[in-house]
C-alpha cells in the first residue's frame, strides 16, 4: 500500500527488506472523511503521515483568517514541524481536503526505528531538508514575486491541485485575496 513512499525512499538510500517490514509493522492505516481534522492550534503532533489516497492541508490562523500553509498529495511524509520536533503544543491545522486514507506511524516509534537501522537516519534527513527547501520555497514567492509569479509558479509546480483545492486555500496559501486571484486567473486565461 506503501508503494510509492518506499519509491521515494529508495531513491534517497536503497532501503533493505527488514526496514520496510518494521514499517509495515508500525504504520497504522486510517480512513478520514472529507473536513476531518487531525490536527488543532495547541495539541502535539504525535504522527509521520503518509496519504495514500486523498489530500489534506495545513494552515493556521491569524487575526481570525486561516492561511493555507500546505497542500499534501498522495505519497508524501508529513507533520506539523512546529509541534513533532519540539514535542510541544504548535499552532497548525491539519484538515482532510477530500475523503483520506492514511498511514500513520507514532514519534516514538519512528525515533526506535531511527535508532535501529541507523541509515534510516540519512533518508529522515533528506525528506525533512526537501520540507524546509519547500517552505523557504513558498516564503520567497511571498516575499518577492509578484501575484501572477506566485500562481504561475504554483501551476507550474502543482498542476493537479488546482482542480482538487479550492480556489479560496489556494489564494491564501499564496498570499492573495480570492478577488484578487479571480482576476489573476482570468487575465492569464485571456
Amino acid at each position: 500500500m506503501l508503494s510509492g513512499l518506499y519509491k521515494y525512499m529508495n531513491a534517497i538510500h536503497p532501503l533493505r527488506d527488514e526496514i520496510i517490514q518494521e514499517f509495515e509493522r508500525c504504520f497504522e492505516y486510517v480512513d478520514f472523511p472529507k473536513g476531518h481534522r487531525l490536527l488543532r492550534d495547541g495539541e502535539v503532533c504525535n504522527y509521520t503521515y503518509v496519504i495514500i489516497s486523498g489530500l489534506v492541508r495545513m494552515y493556521y490562523i491569524k487575526d481570525g483568517v486561516e492561511i493555507s500553509s500546505m497542500f499534501i498529495a498522495e505519497n508524501a511524509p508529513f507533520n506539523a514541524p512546529d509541534s513533532y520536533y519540539s514535542r510541544k503544543p504548535g499552532y497548525l491545522y491539519i484538515d482532510t481536503i477530500e475523503p483520506t486514507r492514511i498511514a500513520r506511524i507514532h514519534y516514538n516509534q519512528l525515533q526506535n526505528m531511527y535508532l535501529k537501522f541507523p541509515e534510516l537516519n540519512f533518508v529522515g534527513r533528506v525528506i525533512t531538508e526537501n520540507y524546509f527547501v519547500i517552505s523557504e520555497e513558498r516564503l520567497y514567492l511571498l516575499r518577492k514575486q509578484s501575484g501572477e509569479e506566485r500562481y504561475s509558479y504554483f501551476l507550474g509546480h502543482y498542476p493537479g491541485l488546482l482542480r482538487r483545492v479550492p480556489l479560496k486555500y489556494i489564494a491564501s496559501y499564496l498570499g492573495l485575496s480570492f478577488e484578487t486571484l479571480s482576476r489573476i486567473r482570468n487575465k492569464i486565461r485571456k
